[in-house]
């Protein structure tokens, strides 16, 4: 163990600061009353190079003041209304400028640079005698000072005031200092200690009063006359120690505070002392020969097992306590009979009414309703084993303490939970009808007329046909195929309608239409080419003689041509009645003639087309025929209702990273309208309300530690699962009981430790869900979390809560010593931190037992406790001998132990200031020391 002082910033005290007139005052301070009250500077006005008469100009002094302004007081120490300050060390005040403790004293340093300020801080108990109000016609509360209270005991003695006010800047050299007082306002300020020496457990009264009599006499309104202020003792004390009581003091400002215990941060750490673990601490026993339920005959009575806690010694193995067989199989096996019991009914007979036995914790997680005994799975260890199954009571039991606060903030994330499971519930009533009526009176419809009714939709529905490398519509597949889609369009629909106009027309005729071949039908079946015969070349060449504009190609290179997806295809449109008729050019292709007559009808046509109507030249292809029944049932399926409600509810009804996902279960799958489950999340560290239910369920045998030990632990991984397992299966049953939209399935709490101050926090627990049948606290699958735990029973962090505490890696230095790192990259912080009552705080780090100890083969791990680096504190060192003096004089050299560090007693201010800074310690205490070797 190691004790050291923590570096800070560069700090300059001075003595004294002028600025500005005051500056000019040269007449040195005779630290006595022979000196008058004001300072009178000659001041001389140039008019265009042009001196005027000198003029006396007389600065302001200390009978000039009546208050100060609140803005300039920049901190006080101790706090106002502290209730636990250190007796050993000295109140101050500070204030923005460096040199107003100085700002009204009519006169200049001395050789040494000692100069009285024009006011001080004293501190007076709080008793008989001391008061504290305003006056009658006073501009100052007035401090009041009678019998009993001692005079000489509550004010110091204004013979030193000069050594109780410096000033501070940010520097570490001369020019440092003229920058940092001409610079920021942040890189200078002015202080006033009050030497007094402070008893433990005190009440007390700071106040800020003026220095000489005449500052005295403003405050309180009295009249000063001039002759006063240039009389020869006109710089008199406002008190001395032959003053009478009672005495009045001007109070520029005041707060009160008290002390508390004795002791400051360094007394305390070189308190402690680094021990190895008790005997038995973290286990306590537990019977387990009634556990209320029938167990053989010959059990043995008693029968304990080792009840461990959240914690434990850091050499305790990573498995549990052996259970010797002899007792833990006839338990187990009763206790699983019991608990089995309800799943395997469910199992017989899964309308049965529901059995009341002990809880089968993460039964809902694990997807499982029967145990058994000797699996090496998280479900079956937890239930199996008693002493898992109290840690996960625990659990049970806080849910239950503290269930109205846990539902009323699982229903306040809840939010609109509510509103949209209502309306997923209308959207699922919708689609229960929307299916019965698509099946009766949509699906059974015939192809054909699946189709013509269907079409209005073909823009929006997709699908996938072979070849396809994406979906397309509709429209799209049919574009390439003989049924146009004007074919099936709503005008097309009413004219070829079977009762319609247009057959009413047709049967006046006498003629009969087909119910069967339909325009639908003839147009989605194609055309059909049937290969002529053969043709010779003599033939081809006399058609091309009679017909030189004829285009005649083999019919096997024109059936090519249509299959590979020549542009174009029977123009096929509906026009209004009346309207003109568009007849597109067509150039007509000449085929080798399968018979001699159609030969020769061809040539004539073409012959006589190329004479009127050159300019027609179109091909004429067949596209393919349509799929009627793979087209219906595309139809059939992207119209399904579920389709659009899916859609409709993914736009209507927003869900958060809280909701639970939909699951397929053997009785039931996801349709995508479900109704939303969710899991509240619970951030607070769930290790607080089993602390307070017992401490001891945290740590047994705490009442072992002793008083100022600090013991290296390591956490329990069995019992966090089993207790975080408890904690969300009752919640579970909780949320469910209150009508919250749960599938029990969720994990409300993954957090065990409080790692709110942690640089990265990380949860405790993965998902329950996830764990599928990983061991209990297995650490190949589990979070990587902390190891490593230093506990410490002391005041220290209750009376020093903002104090430092983390691991730093060592290293060996030449000499083969082991020395803590001071780079701060070896530095690693706590990932947790906790306390139990009334003195106990503990700290995790995710670092290893072995890496900690060095027992890996390096240096091992220091933790450090260190005092927060604040602003400079000053004082004492606890037992330093005062001779029961109630303020530490000047006179008579320093208290014996008082390290002097080069500076000299009793110089100036600066020097005083300097000698009882109190710098900020920390101790630094190897992990090997707090582990039993």
């Amino acid at each position: 163990m190691a004790t050291s002082t923590s570096p800070q910033a560069n700090l300059s005290f001075l003595p004294w600061v002028r600025q500005g007139a005051a500056a000019a005052i040269t007449t040195p301070d005779s630290l006595g009353a022979g000196q008058r009250a004001v300072a009178d500077l000659s001041a001389v006005l140039s008019v265009n190079g042009s001196a005027a008469p000198p003029v006396t100009v007389r600065l302001r002094g200390p009978a000039d003041v009546v208050g100060i302004d609140a803005n300039q007081i920049v901190r006080r120490d101790p706090r106002p209304g502290s209730i636990d300050f250190e007796p050993n060390y000295f109140a101050g005040i500070e204030f923005d400028r460096p040199d107003f403790p100085w700002l009204f004293t009519p006169a200049g340093a001395d050789a040494n640079g000692k100069l009285r300020p024009w006011l001080c801080l004293v501190v007076v108990r709080k008793q008989d005698g001391v008061s504290l109000g305003p006056t009658v016609d006073a501009p100052c509360t007035a401090l009041q000072i009678a019998g009993p209270a001692s005079l000489a005991a509550e004010l110091p003695n204004l013979v030193d005031s000069w050594a109780w006010a410096h000033a501070q800047a940010v520097a570490g050299s001369a020019a440092q200092v003229g920058a940092a007082l001409q610079g920021a306002p942040a890189l200078s300020l002015s202080r006033l200690l009050c030497p007094r020496i402070l008893v433990a457990n005190t009440d007390y009264i700071a106040c800020v009063v003026p220095t000489f009599e005449l500052g005295r006499k403003a405050g309180l309104g009295l009249p000063i006359t001039d002759a006063e202020l240039v009389a020869a003792n006109a710089l008199a004390p406002a008190w001395a120690a032959t003053t009478r009581l009672p005495l009045q003091l001007p109070v520029y400002h005041h707060w009160e505070f008290r002390t508390g215990e004795g002791g400051d941060f360094e007394s305390l750490v070189r308190q402690l002392k680094a021990r190895p673990a008790p005997a038995d601490l973290g286990r306590r026993p537990m019977d387990i020969s009634q556990p209320g339920f029938e167990l053989p005959p010959d059990f043995p009575h008693p029968t304990t097992l080792g009840l461990e806690g959240a914690l434990q010694p850091a050499d305790t193995p990573d498995a549990p306590a052996p259970w010797a067989e002899e007792t833990a199989q006839p338990f187990q096996a009763a206790l699983a009979d019991i608990i089995n019991t309800p799943g395997h009914g469910e199992l017989a007979d899964p309308d049965a009414d529901p059995l009341l036995t002990p809880p089968l914790y993460g039964r809902w997680h694990a997807a499982r309703s029967i145990v058994a005994r000797g699996v090496a799975k998280w479900l079956d260890q937890l239930n199996l084993d008693p002493r898992a199954r109290t840690v996960a009571a625990f659990g049970t039991r806080v849910v239950q303490e503290h269930q109205e606060a846990l539902m009323a903030a699982a229903w306040e994330q809840a939010a609109d939970l509510q509103r949209a499971n209502q309306r997923m519930r209308q959207m699922q009533m919708s689609l229960a009808v929307g299916n019965s009526l698509h099946a009766r009176h949509f699906a059974n419809l015939g192809a054909e007329t699946l189709l013509r009714i269907g079409a209005p939709a073909f823009a929006r529905i997709r699908t996938m046909a072979a070849g396809d490398t994406a979906p397309r519509t509709m429209v799209a597949h049919m574009a390439d195929k003989a049924l146009p889609v004007a074919a099936t369009s709503p005008a097309m629909r009413r004219i070829g309608r079977e009762r319609g106009p247009f057959t009413r027309r047709i049967a006046a005729q006498g003629l009969t239409r087909s119910t069967t071949l339909t325009w639908v039908a003839k147009l989605g079946g194609g055309l059909t080419f049937n290969a002529p015969p053969a043709t010779d070349q003599a033939t081809i060449d006399a058609v091309r003689a009679r017909v030189p504009s004829a285009t005649i190609r083999p019919y096997r290179e024109v059936t090519q041509a249509l299959i590979d997806g020549l542009s174009g295809r029977p123009n096929f449109q509906v026009m209004p009645e009346g309207a003109p008729i568009n007849v597109p050019q067509v150039t007509v292709m000449i085929l080798l003639p399968d018979n001699q007559a159609a030969h020769d009808f061809r040539l004539a046509a073409s012959e006589h087309l190329g004479r009127v109507n050159p300019g027609r030249r179109k091909f004429i292809f067949a596209p393919g025929p349509i799929a009627m029944a793979e087209l219906k049932d595309a139809v059939v399926a992207q119209t399904q209702p579920r389709q659009t409600l899916v859609a409709m509810a993914r736009a209507a009804v927003s869900v958060g990273a809280k909701a639970v996902p939909p699951v397929d279960t053997p009785a039931s799958a996801a349709v995508g309208i479900d109704t939303i489950m969710a899991a509240p999340t619970f951030r607070q560290p769930m290790y607080e309300p089993l602390r307070d239910l017992s401490q001891d369920m945290l740590l047994p045998g705490l009442q072992t530690v002793l008083p100022d030990s600090v013991i290296g632990l390591k956490t329990n991984r069995r019992f966090v699962e089993a207790y975080m397992v408890g904690l969300n299966v009752e919640m579970a049953r909780e949320l469910l009981w209150r009508g919250f939209p749960t599938d029990q399935q969720g994990t409300c709490f993954d957090q065990f430790w409080d790692v709110r101050a942690a640089a990265t926090p990380r949860p405790d627990i993965g998902p329950l869900h996830l764990w599928g049948d990983r061991p209990l606290a297995d650490p190949a699958t589990a979070p990587v979390r902390e190891q490593f735990v230093m506990l410490m029973r002391s005041t220290l962090l209750r009376r020093y809560p903002n104090a430092i505490v983390y691991a730093v890696s060592g290293f060996t230095d030449p000499n083969g010593m082991r020395q803590p790192s001071d780079d701060p990259l070896a530095e690693v912080m706590p990932s947790f931190s906790g306390t139990m009552a009334p003195d106990v705080s503990f700290f995790g780090f995710d670092i290893t037992t072995e890496q900690a100890t060095g027992a890996d083969g390096h240096a091992g791990y220091y933790i450090v406790i260190q005092e927060h680096p604040t602003e400079p504190r000053f004082g004492l060192d606890e037992d330093t001998p005062t001779g029961g003096a109630s303020h530490l004089a000047v006179a008579g050299g320093p208290p014996a132990g008082v390290p002097l560090g080069g500076l000299q007693w009793g110089r100036n201010g600066a020097h005083m200031a300097g000698i009882v800074r109190q710098l900020p310690v920390r101790i630094s205490i190897h992990a090997s020391q707090l582990v039993k070797h």
